[in-house]
């Protein structure tokens, strides 16, 4: 069932609290007790559990955990999905997962609703030709929509509210002279979002893939606009790693170990591509011919940096997502 949402609220992240834990798939021993007993037990692989989201931006570190990076690095790695970033740091607070994936926005929200994150790794930045964008606002062929002003009024699908992609949304719109805070979002999950287009429940979505290449390429689907080409004028990371700033400041050598090989995952990505997409269709589960045309992020190629995380930082401000700027120097960790 769709959700018809307001503006994303100042203190989304204080919902955090609420959620109940995603279900685990083990009770790994927690980084400091692995870190007390690593020099006694060097030969022993470390338990290191990740909250991830099911997406493409998954694919370099279960390649690498496929093809034993991991190992080699010295952990025994479970990738353990979950439905949102809230349910991976409610997880993470308990104990039962070391590193997540998230959306630098929601890290931003996190950390301002008093949960002391740190991002220790990219985990993938935005394509480096803004024509090849992986999430375009999609209307139906003959949509009288002309460009994202026109979405004032109108029904847009996202994933989450308040989240990434609706901040996404909200910039293409404000860099056309329109007012975001007349957009009706709507809370619906990415795989119903092209059958809802279609039937004219909603009038534009956020492409997530493989669903925005399945519905150019089946749907006739067209874009209304490309947000990537106002976020910023280079490629920005996106997409990251973090964990609790208190666990990397007690176990520093650990996660500097952990950041280094997602940051090794990540440059074997981006000079194995086929492969990538091989591993991604098997992680996700879509059909192995769709993930070698889906349009990926970009991995391995831009650093984590504050220039580099800056642009979002910046549109989050200013959109109202934050309330104050990221001290990105303090939030970005490094060894």
């Amino acid at each position: 069932m769709a959700i018809t949402l307001t503006r994303p609220a100042l203190g989304a992240v204080a919902a955090l609290m609420a959620v109940g834990l995603v279900a685990c798939a083990g009770q790994p021993a927690s980084p400091g007790e692995n870190a007390s007993d690593g020099a006694a037990r060097s030969s022993e692989p470390q338990a290191l559990v990740a909250g991830v989201i099911p997406v493409t931006d998954i694919g370099p570190v279960y390649m690498a955990q496929q093809n034993g990076l991991f190992d080699d690095a010295g952990f025994d790695l479970t990738l353990q999905k979950a439905g949102s970033s809230t349910e991976i740091i409610q997880a993470m607070q308990s104990g039962q997962v070391q590193i997540g994936y998230g959306g630098t926005t929601g890290v931003f929200q996190a950390v301002e609703g008093g949960v002391d994150l740190v991002i220790i790794a990219a985990a993938s930045s935005t394509p480096e030709d803004p024509d090849n964008g992986i999430n375009d606002l999609l209307v139906t062929a003959d949509s009288p929509l002309e460009s994202a002003k026109d979405l004032e009024g109108k029904k847009v699908a996202v994933n989450a509210p308040g989240g990434y992609t609706q901040l996404l949304s909200d910039i293409a719109v404000k860099a056309d002279g329109g007012d975001p805070t007349k957009v009706q979002y709507v809370q619906m999950g990415v795989p119903d979002q092209p059958a809802a287009l279609e039937s004219g429940a909603i009038d534009s979505f956020v492409a997530g893939e493989p669903f925005g290449t399945l519905g150019r390429e089946e749907k006739g689907f067209r874009t209304l606009a490309n947000p990537f080409e106002y976020l910023s004028d280079h490629a920005v990371v996106a997409g990251v790693w973090y964990a609790l700033r208190s666990e990397v400041e007690a176990n520093p050598e650990m996660y500097a170990q952990v950041a280094e090989t997602i940051d090794a995952a990540n440059t074997y990505a981006l000079e194995n591509d086929a492969e990538l997409r091989e591993n991604i269709a098997e992680f996700t589960g879509i059909d192995p011919a769709l993930a070698e045309r889906i349009r990926l992020g970009t991995y391995g190629k831009y650093e984590l940096s504050i220039e580099n995380v800056q642009p979002i930082a910046d549109w989050s401000l200013e959109l109202g997502y934050i309330t104050k700027p990221v001290d990105l120097e303090n939030l970005i960790w490094e060894p």
